[in-house]
This record gives C-alpha cells, sequence and structure tokens, in this order.
C-alpha cells in the first residue's frame, strides 16, 4: 500500500470514527470505556472449544477480533493461538487495551483491516457485527481467511436472567433508552452471509454463559450501553422514573449479595 493510500485510508476512518463516536459521545469517553471494560460479560468459554472442535482440533495460528473494543473478547484467545489481532476503529476504546504477550491491536476499520489475504484461521465478532457495513465487512472477512477457516459472529441477549422483577425493570430501561429492537440481528446476519455467496457452510447456535454480580453491577451494566448512558448524562434523565424504579430494584432483589448472572447467547458461524 503506497504511502498516499495509507494516508487517505487514516483520513477516512477520523472521519468515520467523528461522525459515529463525537466528542459528546459516551463512547468517546475514557471513563465510560473504563466502565465498559469493568462491567460487560467475558465471552463464554464454550466458544473457543466449539471453534477449535470445528477447526479439526488444530490450534489457530491467527486469530482476528474485529470490533474487539478493550480486548475483553480478544485476550481469551492468547492460550489458544499462536497470534491474536483485534482490530478497533474506536480509538477511545483502545486507550488501555487488555494486554497479552501474543496479542497486537490495531485501529482499523472491519471492512479495511489491513491485514494478509488468507492469513486468519479465527476471525471473530463479539457484539460488534451489527455496528459494521455488512457486505464490505463480509468481503473483508473473507479475504483475510484460509480456505477452511472460520467466522463467528456472537451477541449476547440483554438483560441477563437474574431474577423476574429485575428483568423487567432492566427491560422497562431499555425501552426508556430507545434501545428496540435490542434482539441480536441473527437472521439478518444469516441472511447477509448466505447472500454473499462466500462461505460453504453457514448456520446459527446457541451458548450459554455464566458470571455473578450484585446491584452494582447490574445498575453499571446497563450504565455501559451508550444510550442509557446518554440519557442519564442530565438531571432530568438521572431522576426519571423508569431509571429510579430499575435501581431501587437491582438494590432490593441484590443488594451487595453476588447472585449468578446468566447469559444467552446468539451465534452465527460460517466456514470459508
Amino acid at each position: 500500500m503506497s504511502v498516499r493510500s495509507q494516508t487517505s485510508g487514516r483520513r477516512t476512518l477520523a472521519r468515520s470514527v467523528a461522525s459515529r463516536f463525537p466528542a459528546d459521545s459516551p463512547y468517546a469517553q475514557t471513563s465510560f470505556v473504563a466502565l465498559y471494560d469493568r462491567v460487560r460479560p467475558k465471552p463464554p468459554k464454550n466458544l473457543v472449544g466449539l471453534l477449535s472442535q470445528l477447526s479439526g482440533g488444530r490450534s489457530p495460528r491467527v486469530v482476528v477480533d474485529l470490533g474487539s473494543g478493550t480486548g475483553l473478547s480478544t485476550v481469551v484467545w492468547a492460550p489458544y493461538a499462536s497470534r491474536v489481532v483485534g482490530v478497533e476503529n474506536n480509538p477511545t476504546m483502545l486507550t488501555h487495551p487488555r494486554p497479552a504477550a501474543n496479542v497486537a491491536y490495531r485501529l482499523a476499520s472491519a471492512d479495511a483491516t489491513g491485514l494478509r489475504s488468507g492469513s486468519a484461521d479465527i476471525v471473530t465478532c463479539s457484539q460488534s457485527f451489527h455496528w459494521m457495513n455488512a457486505r464490505a465487512t463480509i468481503a473483508e472477512i473473507a479475504r483475510i481467511m484460509r480456505r477452511g477457516a472460520l467466522f463467528a459472529a456472537y451477541d449476547y441477549v440483554l438483560p441477563p436472567i437474574v431474577d423476574p422483577r429485575l428483568d423487567d425493570a432492566f427491560d422497562t430501561v431499555l425501552d426508556w433508552a430507545g434501545l428496540t429492537p435490542r434482539r441480536p440481528e441473527t437472521e439478518t446476519y444469516l441472511r447477509n452471509l448466505h447472500r454473499s455467496g462466500r462461505f460453504r457452510w453457514v448456520r446459527s447456535a446457541a451458548m450459554e454463559g455464566r458470571e455473578t454480580g450484585d446491584a452494582k453491577r447490574i445498575i453499571d451494566l446497563a450504565t455501559s450501553l451508550g444510550a442509557v448512558a446518554a440519557r442519564l448524562g442530565t438531571a432530568k434523565g438521572r431522576r426519571a422514573r423508569e431509571w429510579t424504579r430499575f435501581t431501587r430494584i437491582a438494590s432490593e432483589t441484590l443488594g451487595h449479595a453476588r447472585r449468578p448472572f446468566w447469559w444467552t447467547y446468539q451465534t452465527v458461524l460460517a466456514m470459508k
């Protein structure tokens, strides 16, 4: 790639980032990113096992994690792969990326990673595929994958299952913040991957994850959603009936006690 095209690519990326993550966006604030990194769930443990099985039991040489954020979904591969690359186009997310000896992060768009063609054994998108330009990103994913490589896009369903009252109150907050529809767009992902004609096998799968948390974590989890954080940016938002009810029920049902948070993941798989 020439110096001119590299410069042009950086300018295009900068314009894209500025339009999607302006200075007043929660995703452009380091404090929000730190909260995001602390309370969002880690990938389901059996994802690594499934993709390893589908790869014939071979350890991947290169894993690429698109939309890597702070690296929550990237470093999980460090013990299993020779090299792991996290690709993220929001520079604020990469201010304090999760480190590992064989993990590297690059500021780039998912549809223009700059990675070598046919270099990846596994490509993943955790809670990020919906942010991306579907056609261009699928083309880039297929380009960087070797023959027989696997792609997995996985998204967790909000809220985690903890308590029926809390589930209802969390849902009300999501509606208040305008997060509808909010379920993973699995059917859209499947349709786009099938229509691309770039993969010989495409299907969906469901997975479960389990973590623990108390009232503070479930409240912080809701706050780590950009739309909710934006609504809470004003005194009126913090006093909103939906939010005060949610925090009250979280305190009543959990308090300081740690309870299991049961996560449901919708996963889309594709093999080149």
